[in-house]
């Protein structure tokens, strides 16, 4: 004789038998994003005023992979480096070099994030980030430094008063 499923107790509820219906509403729902979770991120400390100008007012060169520029860099917002530049930067909002990306020469912009490699002079009035990838050799000056394990300073290196 088969047991059916009346007759397994583990089925049955206190309430004759019938289970409830399970709420499966929160499958329906979109996921947080990361700018909903409370203090995800605090301590980074960044703000709006730190991030880089980006959008249909702001002036972004991007210097692609296997591209080399040479020369003065005036009138950017925002340096994007993905190839090679030997060039002078001043004041840019920020800068980027990419990883496998190059600069050589000085740069004077407001944020800067590392992860390929800087040579030369660096003067960075709020926050230098170094990444795991990114080596900064030269002089460099910065308001706030962060340095991923892995990343590299060498050089003179000191406080923006």
């Amino acid at each position: 004789m088969s047991a059916g499923p009346e007759d397994n107790d583990a089925d049955k509820s206190n309430d004759g038998g019938v289970r409830p219906e399970l709420d499966l509403s929160f499958l329906d729902r979109q996921p947080a994003r990361a700018t909903d979770i409370p203090n995800l991120g605090d301590h980074l400390e960044r703000s709006e005023e730190s991030e880089p100008l980006r959008g249909g007012d702001a002036k972004t060169l991007t210097v692609g992979r296997d591209i080399s520029l040479t020369g003065d860099i005036s009138e950017c917002d925002f340096l994007i480096v993905e190839g090679r530049i030997e060039a002078k930067l001043e004041n840019a909002r920020g800068f980027d070099v990419k990883r496998g990306g190059r600069f050589y020469g000085s740069a004077r912009v407001e944020t800067a994030t590392i992860s390929g490699r800087f040579d030369g002079d660096l003067n960075v009035t709020q926050t230098l980030r170094i990444t795991a990838s990114g080596k900064v050799t030269g002089k460099i000056t910065y308001g706030r430094l962060e340095i991923e394990n892995g990343g590299e300073v060498d050089g003179d290196v000191s406080i923006h008063s």
